[in-house]
């Protein structure tokens, strides 16, 4: 098995666990979602639920679809991320730092682009 295909596994099963968690940590998650968006449990349930299945379809015959519509995913939910860092809201139960904000960023970056490696893999 190559590197591509067990990095794929890795980055599906992290992003179910990620999906989980809206799911079995939902007060975290009602913070992060933007007071101008109504029902936010349910807009980051929902953000689960696609957290959860979407990934499901890197390992299937659906895998160029499914990174792409990835790549569509991981930019709208940064929309959340960045407006944490704006606000000056806690993420989780700590403030991040300017350097952290951007870290996150780079952590963005690199899970869109490893959906795009997996979109070319393919």
């Amino acid at each position: 098995m190559d590197l591509i295909r067990i990095s794929t596994y890795l980055y599906v099963l992290f992003f179910i666990t990620a999906g989980v968690n809206h799911f079995l940590n939902p007060i975290f998650y009602d913070s992060l979602v933007p007071k101008f968006i109504p029902f936010p449990r349910q807009v980051h349930q929902l953000t689960g639920v696609i957290e959860i299945i979407l990934p499901i379809f890197l390992l299937t015959k659906f895998r160029s679809e499914a990174a792409l519509l990835m790549i569509i995913f991981l930019i709208a939910i940064y929309g959340a991320n960045l407006y944490v860092w704006v606000e000056g809201l806690p993420y989780g139960n700590r403030v991040f730092t300017n350097a952290q904000h951007i870290f996150r960023l780079l952590l963005q970056l690199a899970y869109i682009a490893f959906a795009y490696i997996i979109y070319r893999y393919d």
